[in-house]
C-alpha cells in the first residue's frame, strides 16, 4: 500500500471514531428525551387523577358545606403537577434541541468519513489502472521481444 494511501486509511479509521462518538451521543440524547416523555406521562396523569379527586371534592355530599382546607390542598396540588409538566417539557424542549445539533453534528461525521472512503476508493482504482497500464506495456514488450527473436532466428535461417 503506498504511504498516502496509509495515510488516507489513518484518518479513515479516525473519522469512523468520531462519527461513532457521534451515534453515541444521539443514543444518549434519544434515550434522555424518551425518559423525560416517559415522565411527562406519568406527571399529566398525576394531573387528571387530582383534578378528579377535586371534583370530588367540590361534589357537595347531601347539602354540607365543602372543606375550604380540602378544597386549598387540591388546588395547590393541581398547580404543583402542572408546574411540574410545564417543567418536564421545558427541559425536554431542551434535549430536543440538543438532539438536534448532535444528529447534525452525526451527518456531518459520516458525510467526511464517506468524503475519505471515496478518495480511498479512487486513489486503489487510480492505483489498479496504473498496475494494469503497466502489465499490458510488460506483456506488449515480451510479445515484441519475442517476436523480435523469432524474426531474428527466420532470418538467420
Amino acid at each position: 500500500m503506498a504511504p498516502r494511501l496509509k495515510q488516507l486509511t489513518v484518518v479513515l479509521e479516525q473519522r469512523e471514531r468520531i462519527e461513532h462518538e457521534r451515534q453515541r451521543d444521539v443514543a444518549a440524547l434519544q434515550q434522555q428525551a424518551n425518559e423525560i416523555e416517559a415522565r411527562i406521562r406519568g406527571a399529566h396523569a398525576s394531573v387528571l387523577s387530582i383534578r378528579h379527586e377535586l371534583r370530588d371534592v367540590l361534589i357537595p355530599v347531601a347539602n354540607h358545606a365543602v372543606p375550604m382546607s380540602d378544597l386549598k390542598l387540591q388546588a395547590t396540588a393541581t398547580l404543583h403537577a402542572q408546574l411540574r409538566v410545564q417543567s418536564l417539557a421545558i427541559e425536554l424542549a431542551g434535549v430536543r434541541a440538543r438532539l438536534e445539533r448532535a444528529q447534525s453534528a452525526l451527518r456531518a461525521a459520516a458525510a467526511d468519513r464517506k468524503a475519505i472512503q471515496l478518495l480511498i476508493d479512487r486513489r486503489l482504482e487510480t492505483e489498479k489502472r496504473a498496475t494494469e497500464r503497466r502489465e499490458t506495456a510488460d506483456l506488449d514488450e515480451i510479445a515484441t521481444t519475442r517476436f523480435g527473436a523469432r524474426m531474428n532466428l527466420e532470418a538467420q535461417a
